[in-house]
């Protein structure tokens, strides 16, 4: 697609360039991502592409000249990154930069990565709670039936959900997010995470994750993805589940091992699972689950609410805006930083 916008630094000092390769059709209007990216030029001048699946190859023409990159899911790469001699600073928009961005790279070659956290906290732990209700009381499959001119009422028999408890594995701004709604709710809350959260503690129990697992009628994972969190939850701790249980993930999908998961549920170890995240996006190989009544799929769209996304642009800009004033935030690779000293 072609250049979509632009603007032209105001301020004195180093002329940069600024590159959106997608992420901007998260503000409405075009004098809407306008107001939001004027802070950026008292540094440099930007230009917005609505990067599409198709113009991978356009990529290197687009950003070969920036010094800093914005993206939602376009991919940088090892040779994409070591190919752009001025980038400064990658701003992920999002919190995932992980599955976007060759952090490792990035970080020798002395380009901060940041992210947006905290930006849509409550959208997420909405719907996870929506995944929870949707599968626990049959709502899609409800859904599917009448569609399909079939009245099954007496054959849809779900659980109250209220009264129940619910294992949240990770309880940072999510998690927490999440333990508060669950309590509202009526659920009895317990946690596992690396370290206690005494905070959270009116609210939320902490079990160790095998207790967790085996105790509670509902785990919901809230963890970051890392090389320590890839396939946490497999078929070892998908087995210490009751038959009755519900496994929910709005996590990224690399947490989860969705054949373990696809097992549990074919051979009814587990009642059902909702999920919202999935290995690689935007075209995950859903495998055996497409075919399984009993889980919940949705397209990564916990965080897609107006106000999650707006603010999740603002942060992003906010990144690089603090990244060239000297105060640099939400960098996930400090590291890059002393590179460039």
């Amino acid at each position: 697609m072609p250049l979509i916008g632009e603007g032209k630094m105001r301020g004195a000092g180093k002329e940069r360039l600024f590159v959106f390769l997608d992420g901007l059709e998260f503000i409405a209007g075009t004098s809407a991502y306008e107001r939001v990216m004027e802070p950026l030029l008292e540094y440099g001048s930007y230009r917005y592409y609505k990067n599409r699946l198709d113009e991978a190859g356009l990529l290197l023409e687009r950003i070969s000249g920036a010094h800093a990159v914005f993206l939602d899911w376009s991919n940088l790469d090892a040779a994409v990154l070591e190919r752009c001699r001025d980038l400064e600073i990658v701003s992920y928009i999002g919190v995932g930069a992980a599955n976007f961005v060759d952090i490792t790279t990035a970080t020798d070659l002395g380009i901060a990565v940041t992210n947006t956290p905290d930006y849509g906290n409550r959208s997420v732990a909405e719907h996870a709670l929506s995944l929870i209700l949707a599968a626990a009381r049959n709502i899609a499959r409800g859904d599917r039936d009448l569609r399909a001119g079939r009245w099954t009422s007496m054959d849809r028999e779900g659980v109250q959900v209220s009264g129940r408890s619910i294992g949240l594995v990770g309880m940072g701004s999510v998690g927490r997010e999440m333990a508060r709604l669950c309590h509202a709710f009526g659920l009895r809350v317990f946690y596992c995470d690396v370290v206690r959260r005494p905070e959270i503690e009116d609210v939320a129990a902490y079990l160790d994750m095998r207790e967790l697992f085996s105790t509670c009628d509902i785990i919901s994972l809230h963890v970051a993805y890392t090389p320590e969190t890839l396939n946490l939850v497999g078929a070892r701790e998908l087995g210490w589940m009751s038959p009755g249980a519900f496994l929910i993930n709005t996590s990224r999908g690399e947490v989860l091992d969705l054949d373990a998961l696809a097992d549990a549920l074919e051979e009814g170890r587990i009642a059902g699972a909702g999920l919202d995240n999935f290995p690689g996006e935007p075209h995950p190989d859903l495998g055996r689950l497409v075919r399984l009544d009993r889980v919940v799929l949705t397209p990564h769209i916990a965080f897609n609410t107006r106000e999650a996304k707006d603010r999740m642009t603002a942060i992003a800009v906010a990144n690089v805006v603090s990244f060239y004033r000297g105060e640099p935030e939400n960098v996930m690779n400090p590291a890059a930083l002393a590179e460039r000293q």
